[in-house]
This record gives structure tokens, sequence and C-alpha cells, in this order.
């Protein structure tokens, strides 16, 4: 039977990991649940450890890619990986269709696509920048190029040098690609807590559209990074008028 460990980096996520840990082990599909307690102050790694999760308590919030780092470096050599974030609850059952692809030999990296009812209600900024630099860096066009939901294959991922914080998900796409990994984008009935557009909104899309064009600028380089950014800004700008 093939090994999967499925890992959750989880930043106050109290509300939702235990549901999140235990649909994802009532699946019987996962052989590990790892959460990465990031410097959570509300319970966050008690509730996920009582729910069956193996929780890392990391001592100061390092990022969402350093989150996942540390996942992997405590994972030993799983076939494969199930990347999950803390917010699913019990619709993260579904996630396990992301590992079907991988196990037929169809793809080394599959990303969930939220139905639309699921996505959180941004300005679209950042994905529209991360779709841009996703296609300067592959030549694909990505529907969902922020998706944190993702099945990865265990060799490749322990492969690479993840980017930090929110940068996780792009430099992940494009490092994939350089290494000739096929990727799938797959339709998954998932549901997570909307980012929305108030004040806490706005702050978490800055710091994603920071991270993502550091971990672009670290793989194609500042210049291509700045220009493929003012294009995606220039395009937004012309969708609001």
């Amino acid at each position: 039977m093939t090994h999967v460990v499925a890992i959750v980096p989880a930043k106050d996520n109290v509300e939702s990991i235990s549901a999140t840990v235990t649909s994802l082990l009532k699946t019987g599909a996962i052989g590990e649940v790892l959460v990465v307690d990031d410097g959570s102050v509300d319970g966050t790694g008690e509730s996920a450890s009582k729910a069956g999760a193996r929780v890392i308590e990391l001592e100061s919030n390092v990022g969402k890619g350093g989150a996942v780092a540390a996942g992997v470096a405590s994972s030993g050599a799983p076939d494969n990986y199930l990347l999950i974030d803390a917010d699913l609850g019990d619709s993260a059952s579904h996630a396990i269709e992301l590992l079907q692809p991988l196990l037929e030999d169809k793809a080394e990296m599959t990303i969930a696509v939220f139905p639309h009812e699921g996505r959180s209600r941004g300005f679209g900024f950042a994905k529209l920048t991360a779709a841009g630099l996703l296609i300067e860096a592959t030549g694909r066009s990505f529907l969902e190029p922020l998706s944190g939901q993702r099945a990865i294959n265990g060799s490749l991922m322990r492969s690479l040098t993840l980017a930090g914080g929110f940068g996780l998900e792009v430099g992940l796409t494009m490092d994939v690609d350089v290494a000739g990994g096929r990727i799938l984008e797959m339709p998954i009935e998932l549901s997570h807590t909307p980012t929305g557009r108030g004040i806490r909104g706005i702050l978490h899309r800055a710091g994603q559209l920071r991270d993502l064009t550091r971990a672009s600028a670290s793989r194609l380089g500042w210049r291509c990074t700045i220009e493929s950014t003012l294009r995606a800004a220039i395009r937004r700008i012309k969708q609001w008028f």
C-alpha cells in the first residue's frame, strides 16, 4: 500500500483543525496526519493532537513555506505527500482524490481547483499576479495558482528547496515544472474559510503578494518578476474600469 503523509501547516486554527484532521484520518488513505503548529497561541496544536495528528510545535511563526519544510523534514520518506490547509474542516476528506493521478502515474503533482462558492473573495490581484508569473515560468495558464491543496510525489518533494511564506505554492509549481514533473489541476469539492476583503484580508493578500514575488524573483529574477507584476496590475485596473 502506498504510504501517504498529509502535512497541515496551522497558525491559530483551533476552530477548524480538529475537523480537518478527523476528516483526513477517516478516509483510511492517509498513513499519518502531520500538523505543523506554526507558533499558534490558541491551542491549535493541542486540538490537533487530540484529534489524532502528530504535531510539530514551532517556537515562533516561520510562515507557511517554512512550516511545510519542517513537516517534510520530520516525515520520513513517504511515497506521496498531501498538502492540506488547516481550515478545510469536514471537506478535507475529498482531498484524497488528488492522490489518484499520482498512483496511476499520470502526474507528479496535482492541484485542487475549488468550486466557485468555495473560493476566497479577495480582490484578485495576488491570484492574477501568480498566474502571470507561472505563465512566464512554465508557459501554462493555471486556474488556481495559489491553491494550497496539493498531492506531490514524495521523492520529488524531498528534492526541492521550498519557497518561504505564502510563496510556497508558486515556488512549488515552478520547481516541479523545472524538474520535469507533470502537473495536473483537478476540480475537488473542498471549502474553506474565505479571506474576504476586510483589513485582515487585505493584510493577508499583501503578505501573499510579497512572498510570491520573492519566490518568483529567486527563480526568474527580479526584472522578469517586476515586469510580470506590472502587467498584472494593468490588467486588473482595466478590469475595474
